[in-house]
């Protein structure tokens, strides 16, 4: 266990645990992710979205996706969505109706896993305005990414309501740009675009919104591996649904996770610590920070 002095401000984003409560006290998400493909990046996403003290997650998953979270994470809510090619069809956007319909869901994370989808502009257009009509907080990554990104002026967003998450050759598809020429300078002009928040990770990730950029200095290269996005989004999107506000669960996401692999790797070393090591060593985060902050 690492023992250090965290900031402050970071500790009391952190969702507080009360004695007289149930599960639906800390939060309702649902996370819409995987295909035939990708089948691992949703069960990441959900195990660590539990992890991160989120009450219950709904997941709406292809079926082999779904048949993966069913093994691993039996605490998750599985609920199957048409599909066309191993991706989603149009029409999961009905059983995503019909999932906020019936559950007073509080946030949602889409992305993981997701793939590229036959039925694009019909399922994203239709997702959005699912969104917007239930006022959700969201977290958007991997192939959610573009589409969504590319869209988002043509809804109705409040200010710093979606979280995008991308790596620097998401970055760039989801924004049309060429090249990076001053990553501040192009990723606070991307925020300021769409009004919304930007997880721009790197092996210095910064989080942007309209007003002004923020890093959060934890990490190291051991996150360079495959699924530990996946595990960021879960987090973000945990902390989202327990009623943290987007910018501020984007910034306790990235600061828990660079952390978590801090830790890890102080047990388990640089090279060989994958993705399920980070849901893990969630739980030791939580404990650092509430324990040894001093």
């Amino acid at each position: 266990m690492l023992i250090r002095r965290h900031p402050i401000d970071i500790i009391q984003l952190i969702p507080k645990r009360i004695k007289e409560s149930h599960k639906g006290t800390y939060g309702r998400l649902l996370i819409i992710a995987g295909s035939s493909r990708y089948t691992g990046a949703a069960a990441l996403m959900v195990e660590a979205a539990l992890r991160s003290g989120v009450g219950i997650v709904y997941a709406i998953a292809t079926h082999s996706s779904a048949q993966v979270i069913r093994q691993r994470t039996p605490e998750a809510v599985v609920i199957e969505a048409p599909e066309i090619n191993g991706g989603f069809d149009k029409k999961a956007v009905d059983t995503i109706r019909t999932t906020l319909d019936e559950f007073n869901i509080d946030a949602i994370g889409v992305g993981p896993g997701i793939g590229l989808l036959k039925q694009s502009d019909d399922f994203y257009n239709g997702l959005l305005e699912l969104i917007t009509m239930h006022e959700l907080n969201a977290l958007i990554d991997a192939d959610a990414l573009a589409p969504i990104f590319q869209k988002v002026r043509h809804h109705t967003f409040k200010p710093n309501q979606l979280v995008f998450t991308p790596h620097p050759k998401e970055f760039l598809g989801m924004t049309k740009l060429e090249s990076i020429s001053d990553v501040n300078k192009d990723v606070l002009s991307a925020a300021k675009k769409i009004r919304q928040v930007i997880v721009y990770k790197t092996s210095t990730t910064i989080i942007t919104n309209d007003e002004g950029i923020w890093r959060a200095g934890t990490g190291n290269e051991s996150l360079a591996t495959a699924g530990s996005g996946d595990v960021l989004s879960g987090m973000i999107s945990s902390f989202l649904a327990q009623g943290v506000l987007p910018y501020d669960a984007a910034r306790l996401g990235v600061y828990m996770h660079g952390l978590i692999a801090e830790i890890a790797t102080h047990d388990l070393g640089l090279r060989s610590l994958i993705a399920s090591d980070l849901c893990n060593y969630i739980a030791k985060g939580f404990q650092e920070l509430v324990h040894y902050h001093g």
